[in-house]
């Protein structure tokens, strides 16, 4: 069984149409501190208290087998304690399928919980097990949906968690 990585940028991200329920998260580009030469990277800042989302598309590698885990590096504004929700949903499409993609729908949602770290700024991450995976497959257009979900019971850090 092949075991890899795809990085989901938040360069990359597609957001959405920013209806009042279909909110984006801020994209950014953030400079370290640090002393010249400074790092430069994006990232997508999710509200406390809005359920903001995005999406990423890409074809499943030809070497993907099964049991995706989707693995959310974040790390919090501000907040020291508390936890944090992600949910994430995948709709897959394989060549030959009778699915319109343009009527595509995703599946049912899986989460993931953490506590945030102890320090505002330091990086934690999410595993969350994609059980619901639409029967995705290699080869596959896929599309990935991720969400802070705060009406989550375990989200109860404040500020923005910042993929």
């Amino acid at each position: 069984m092949a075991t890899g990585s795809i990085l989901l940028s938040p360069g990359a991200a597609i957001l959405p149409d920013g209806s009042a329920s279909n909110a984006a998260p801020a994209i950014q580009r953030v400079k370290s501190s640090a002393s010249a030469p400074t790092p430069y990277f994006l990232q997508a800042a999710f509200d406390a208290s809005t359920e903001e989302q995005c999406c990423w598309s890409l074809r499943m590698p030809a070497d993907y087998s099964s049991a995706p885990v989707l693995k959310v590096q974040y790390k919090m504004t501000s907040a020291t304690s508390g936890g944090v929700a992600f949910e994430a949903r995948i709709a897959a499409v394989s060549d030959g399928d009778s699915q319109d993609v343009d009527a595509k729908a995703f599946a049912a949602a899986n989460v993931g919980t953490a506590t945030v770290p102890g320090t505002a700024g330091h990086l934690d991450e999410v595993s969350i097990t994609m059980t619901n995976a639409d029967s995705v497959a290699a080869g596959d257009f896929v599309v990935i949906y991720l969400n802070r979900d705060p009406a989550h019971a375990s989200d109860t850090a404040t500020g923005d968690a910042e993929v």
